[in-house]
């Protein structure tokens, strides 16, 4: 059930005040802010009502309360006027994406740094899948005549390398003709699509191709298995010992703890591939205990039609979300645009 128009102001203003003090909110403080149109009594009397819906609680002996992370919810679903982004944070978020990376990584980290810089809080981009990239072209260096590298190029830049083993030596000009052979076919594919495929092939090519084929798909088995970890990309954790919430040195060693699980995290952002907006995940919703007190805002970005990452902020319940819900989608709107011209 919803809560009525006098409750739904009264916690706006609670929650607005609370994330611009970090301060428990007291009924003569939203009096003042509602310009008196409703007494202190009435309005202790509606916080009451909250609480006792679970919407506040009241941290110790004070008159004041503080929202609940069931507050902050209910306050992204419906109350929240979201801010058109101020000049000065479009700029800079232009001016950490350069059109002028050698390696995708490279913007990667920009992102995740510029989010950092603006919300104050961690910023975080993970890479998209591997087996969703799109297969651009492959490389092979003899290393000796029984060890071969492999470099597998993406569509996106980002180059993937293994190393193999070899019975005997493979002439150059086999490896060269498999390239060629790979480039021309196989460009364009995804990777898992081109696992499939080669799995084909190998069952009736010539040859001399086959025992480099099945080398090279093992090579791609164990990069697409590796490439379920991917890389997460996580800028200014340490602002957050600066967190009027988190004065607390267990409670930080806690969230740190948490920050390091990248594949809890990983599993978290995930279902927001799904979504193709901007999603906020709030304090318990996380599943990780030591989050509780934390909330995620994060946006998918593409690399290709088919490949998605995801770029967001990590912060605590107190979050400017009418700042930095857009901040979020506007950042990961500028990275799509420049890695898929990349």
């Amino acid at each position: 059930m919803g809560l009525t128009g006098r409750e739904g102001k009264v916690l706006e203003i609670i929650i607005e005040t609370y994330v611009d003090t970090a301060e428990p909110v007291g009924s003569r403080a939203v009096s003042k802010l509602m310009n008196y149109r409703l007494s202190a009594a009435t309005i202790r009397h509606i916080m009451y009502d909250l609480e006792e819906q679970g919407y506040l609680y009241k941290p110790y002996s004070v008159s004041g309360r503080i929202p609940t992370s069931k507050a902050f919810r209910y306050y992204v679903n419906t109350l929240v006027n979201f801010k058109v982004p101020a000049k000065r944070d479009l700029q800079l978020i232009s001016n950490f994406i350069k059109p002028n990376y050698s390696h995708v990584e490279e913007a990667m980290i920009d992102a995740s740094r510029a989010l950092a810089a603006i919300s104050r809080y961690a910023g975080i981009v993970v890479e998209p899948k591997l087996d969703t990239m799109q297969f651009k072209g492959v490389e092979f260096v003899a290393l000796s005549p029984t060890s071969l590298l492999i470099l597998f190029i993406a569509s996106s830049g980002m180059v993937y390398k293994r190393i193999i083993s070899l019975e005997e030596n493979i002439p150059i000009s086999v490896l060269e003709s498999m390239k060629q052979y790979m480039n021309e076919r196989f460009q364009g594919l995804t990777f898992l699509e081109l696992r499939t495929r080669l799995l084909e092939d190998i069952k009736k090519d010539r040859e001399d191709f086959k025992t480099l084929l099945s080398k090279i798909k093992t090579s791609l088995d164990s990069l697409i298995v590796d490439g379920e970890k991917r890389e997460v990309y996580l800028e200014g954790t340490s602002k957050i010992i600066g967190i009027p919430e988190f004065t607390d040195i267990l409670k930080v060693k806690e969230i740190f703890r948490a920050l390091e699980q990248k594949e809890k995290l990983l599993s978290i952002l995930d279902k927001c591939l799904a979504q193709n907006d901007v999603v906020v995940i709030v304090g318990e919703e996380s599943e990780i205990k030591e989050m509780k007190d934390m909330s995620i805002i994060a946006s998918p970005f593409s690399i290709n039609a088919k490949s998605s990452g995801v770029v967001g902020v990590i912060g605590p319940l107190r979050m400017d979300y009418s700042k930095l819900v857009p901040l979020v989608h506007y950042t990961a709107k500028v990275l799509t645009n420049f890695l898929t011209k990349m």
